[in-house]
């Protein structure tokens, strides 16, 4: 059996539900494979402060990947290992698009998110994330501030269809990954440098910690997590994964709804 010393976890459809937080077999499984001597880092699409609730609540100590790819930040220090930030002109043009096409944007730096109207979408976002967006006009912050990552919220295929058409016209700009949270059926997109993936990512946490890919797990459920699948030595996709995921995995979990992270820690290294 493969002796792992690194667990990478997607957060919303693989970690997280419904809900803000995981649920009690989850937890109970990662403080397991904790006392086993497993690292256990998020790599998300999520911004850092959108996660410190569940780090906190899991004692996650360590580094995690957030915004797919674009940071990687030690818990609880928030010291920054690496960050790469979008460029300005992309950002410029995706507040734009959003607001030609009506679509909801958050805009995130390191340590704050913003938003350009309340709204239910916005209050939605406040519940799950558990932080308070700063609401302003948001090209005010081109060039004032570091954006790391523009996200785009769809909740019907009439939005989505909108969304689509921004992510065509955003493709000389910067990266934009979909994921779909099956616990709300909204669409998410992210908006980051085209130099980054969560792939990059694992790649760069590995050699800062001396871990050897050949000892890592990865376990996600959706089209953002395929960089991470291309390194991991070991891919574990959510039952309601799409199925160009599930063909890269080596084994196929239950679904969020049924406790599929836990499923496979129980799996690959509490049985091991």
């Amino acid at each position: 059996m493969t002796n792992y010393r690194l667990l990478v976890l997607d957060v919303d459809g693989t970690l997280v539900g419904q809900g803000a937080y995981p649920t009690p077999r989850v937890a109970e499984a990662i403080m397991e494979a904790q006392q086993k001597g497993i690292a256990i880092a998020l790599g998300t699409g999520r911004a850092s402060e959108a996660c410190y609730h569940i780090l906190n609540k899991l004692n996650l100590n360590g580094l995690h990947i957030f915004f797919d790819g674009a940071a990687i930040v030690d818990w609880p220090s928030h010291d920054i290992i690496s960050l790469q930030a979008l460029p300005p002109r992309a950002a410029e043009r995706l507040i734009e698009l959003s607001r030609e096409y009506d679509l909801f944007l958050e805009i995130y730096a390191h340590d704050f998110y913003f938003i350009e109207k309340e709204g239910e979408l916005a209050e939605h976002q406040k519940q799950k994330l558990q932080i308070q967006p700063l609401v302003t006009d948001l090209k005010s912050l081109v060039g004032r501030i570091k954006i790391v990552k523009g996200q785009l919220l769809a909740t019907n295929a009439e939005q989505k269809r909108r969304a689509d058409i921004v992510t065509r016209e955003m493709d000389s700009f910067c990266k934009m990954s979909w994921s779909l949270d099956p616990s709300n059926n909204i669409y998410f997109g992210n908006a980051i440098s085209r130099f980054v993936s969560k792939g990059d990512a694992l790649r760069e946490m590995t050699d800062y910690l001396g871990i050897d890919l050949r000892q890592t797990l990865a376990v996600g459920d959706s089209f953002n997590d395929v960089s991470i699948f291309e390194v991991a030595h070991t891919k574990v996709a959510m039952g309601h994964a799409p199925d160009g995921l599930k063909q890269l995995a080596d084994w196929v979990a239950p679904s969020v709804t049924e406790d599929g992270v836990a499923a496979a820690i129980e799996k690959f290294i509490l049985n091991d």
